[in-house]
């Protein structure tokens, strides 16, 4: 069946992310002003608690840094109560995790999967009124999460955004707004192979389905694309306009030409 998801705050650009430290500027007539959680912070900690002891993979959408907190403290409690092997507890979004939390996560051997595209459709605005500079540039972390040896993913949120890998992959490794700011290229910014395991070979793994798809192998189903150019060879911004070739899906060519 999947994970259960849950929810512990809503999104940086409605204001509705829960922070630990104050909107860089805040909504009018709100000083020190830091979101909130979703639900009840007690609720949330206890249904997480009883989902784990009754063998449930969780998932929990976390944008702000202070709802990382929340389910990483709950993830933490529900393993001291009943503890379990490869959990594969999952971090939905993990937008402003901190270099801590990353750690944290490495520990708890928890999945951060970015919506890594944040710093494309919204990096502008992160910077100048969200978040500002500092935090901006450290958004979706997966510099951190490599360095750390941490598995993650990349997704995009339907139907927030287009539902498109590549462009994933493009924002992973240039780390590039849409108005063509820099957010922390150079420390946050991932190497192309690293960002393709995040749409495939660890996406399988964070469902339990790396047995089965994830990587192209015998045994496992033959479903995959064709692309017409080298990922690893292009120049990588050119990486999110590489053209589909051919999809085959169940071992049937059903688009394009081999």
């Amino acid at each position: 069946m999947g994970a259960t998801k849950l929810s512990a705050d809503g999104s940086i650009q409605a204001y509705t992310g829960f922070l630990s430290q104050p909107y860089h500027k805040t909504p009018e007539g709100k000083p020190g002003y830091v979101g909130y959680p979703s639900n009840d912070l007690e609720w949330l900690r206890q249904r997480i608690i009883d989902l784990h002891s009754n063998g449930r993979q969780i998932a929990v959408h976390c944008n702000g840094d202070a709802a990382i907190d929340v389910a990483l403290d709950a993830y933490e409690e529900a393993q001291r109560q009943s503890p379990r092997d490869d959990t594969r507890f999952i971090v939905i979004h993990s937008q402003m995790a901190r270099s801590d939390q990353i750690e944290r996560m490495s520990r708890l051997e928890a999945i951060p999967s970015f919506f890594i595209t944040h710093t494309y459709f919204w990096g502008d605005r992160h910077y100048a009124i969200f978040m500002g500079p500092e935090r901006a540039v450290r958004m979706s972390p997966t510099g951190d999460a490599l360095r750390c040896n941490l598995p993650f993913t990349l997704h995009n949120d339907t139907f927030v955004t287009p539902i498109d890998p590549l462009l994933l992959v493009w924002s992973a490794v240039n780390r590039l707004s849409y108005g063509g700011r820099d957010l922390g290229k150079a420390e946050q910014g991932i190497p192309v192979l690293e960002a393709l395991k995040g749409i495939t070979i660890n996406a399988a793994r964070q469902g339990f389905e790396e047995g089965v798809k994830g990587s192209i192998e015998p045994g496992k189903f033959a479903d995959f694309v064709v692309l017409d150019e080298n990922p690893l060879a292009v120049d990588p911004m050119h990486l999110k306009d590489i053209e589909i070739a051919a999809t085959i899906v169940g071992d049937v060519l059903a688009y394009g030409a081999l």
